[in-house]
């Protein structure tokens, strides 16, 4: 998880799972060609509601991009086949990619294609999916993945979208924002609930591959002048 830098337009000083917006390069032509393990049809009938398949690939391609640009974890192959797995010079090469691709020197694309990989979709395992109520200030439409940290890489925060990062067990996560100490917003609090049910991270992705994942939109209502955040299953939702 990382926290949002305090002066962040959006969830400022929150803690958050590494995310982001979808971008063209994600669903454009010639994408399916540097994934390995999903492609178009397989990515459309797993997120049945997506657009067109290209767009459907593209929420997959746009979580593996973000969760390197945002916390440095690359879910990719090296062109045997095997998971990439980088330490020493291998690490300090694909820190220097970040950075290049965060100050636009090259795209995520470009260094996909650099260094001869492609990008590991089937680790992705589809989660969740949220919309914001109609009276939030800043909307977005959502999906959450799961996937198992490649062995041999280590998540770090930019310093400048976010300042820290802790790697945390749900339960814990959801005990530190009980007493105040981790800031979140309702979807990561619903998230890590459904995850703290499971016993293990090899539970969690087996018993979330092929589940129907419903549409969570919260309600918005006022009780004595304060708002109220209405989940689906909240038997005050209408």
């Amino acid at each position: 998880m990382l926290r949002r830098h305090a002066s962040s337009v959006f969830a400022a000083g929150m803690f958050v799972f590494p995310g982001g917006a979808v971008e063209e390069c994600d669903c454009e032509e010639g994408t399916a060609g540097l994934c390995a393990g999903i492609g178009l049809q397989e990515a459309a009938s797993i997120i049945a509601d997506a657009p067109s398949p290209e767009q459907a690939l593209g929420l997959f391609v746009a979580g593996v991009r973000e969760t390197f640009e945002e916390a440095g974890i690359l879910l990719a192959c090296e062109a045997s086949g095997k998971l990439l797995s980088y330490r020493g010079e291998g690490a300090a090469r694909f820190a220097a990619r970040r950075e290049a691709i965060r100050d636009g020197e090259i795209t995520f694309r470009e260094m996909i294609l650099r260094e001869n990989l492609s990008l590991a979709l089937d680790r992705l395992v589809y989660f969740a999916h949220w919309i914001t109520p109609e009276l939030s200030p800043i909307r977005f439409d959502t999906r959450f993945f799961l996937a198992p940290a490649p062995p041999g890489q280590g998540a770090f925060h930019d310093d400048i979208e976010t300042t820290a990062h802790v790697w945390i067990a749900p339960r814990e996560a959801l005990a530190r924002n009980e007493k105040g100490a981790l800031a979140m917003l309702p979807p990561t609090m619903v998230n890590l609930m459904n995850l703290a049910r499971f016993s293990s991270v090899e539970d969690a992705l087996a018993s979330s591959v092929g589940r129907d994942i419903p549409v969570v939109a919260p309600q918005v209502s006022f009780e004595g002048g304060r708002m109220r955040l209405l989940l689906p299953a909240d038997p005050d939702s209408p």
